[in-house]
């Protein structure tokens, strides 16, 4: 009898275990998220470039969180990006304990980079994701003084300004849009 109740208690929780997890989108304005099980879920936001940079450089993405004002050197992550004829994705992953309501993405500090053309920009938590396609980039990021951003091609131009070079976006308050990827 014993071993019987063993049997069955093995088979059950095997079963649930093995049973699917039904996945489904979440609805937000616009159908803006979309549910991605081919990626591997992590609890940290992730911000994910898709972008032709055809010479060496270097990306800083910048992050507030709920109880920051300011853009801080202590809240950046860096990536070096190779010059390349060829789409390249760049990934910056926010630390853990973080929920970003506020970025700002610094597309190089390389004085003589060629126009960058950025092909998708997109937010990734656990297995949702908000892609800045169909007009949002433009919206949601706003070009500061040393970029020329061509919108409808995708075209990123850079330039110095009396010797200073530090073309970045910085995003309006993205509050909304994390809190929806976490619910």
């Amino acid at each position: 009898m014993r071993l019987f109740f063993l049997i069955f208690c093995f088979v059950f929780f095997y079963s649930c275990k093995s049973e699917k997890k039904e996945t489904k989108a979440i609805e937000a304005p616009n159908n803006s998220f979309v549910i991605n099980d081919e990626v591997e879920g992590n609890l940290y936001f992730e911000i994910i470039l898709e972008v032709l940079v055809t010479k060496d450089d270097k990306f800083h993405l910048f992050y507030k969180d709920l109880n920051d004002t300011e853009y801080s050197s202590e809240r950046v992550v860096e990536r070096i990006v190779k010059g390349s004829e060829n789409l390249q994705t760049i990934v910056f992953s926010i630390p853990e304990e973080v929920i970003p309501n506020g970025l700002r993405l610094d597309v190089g500090v390389n004085f003589s980079q060629e126009p960058i053309f950025l092909k998708n920009l997109k937010i990734r938590y656990d297995k949702k994701e908000f892609y800045f396609n169909d007009g949002k980039f433009e919206q949601l990021f706003r070009p500061n003084k040393f970029i020329s951003y061509d919108s409808l091609d995708q075209i990123i131009f850079t330039q110095s300004i009396d010797g200073i070079y530090d073309p970045n976006f910085v995003s309006i308050n993205l509050e909304d849009i994390v809190f929806s990827m976490i619910d």
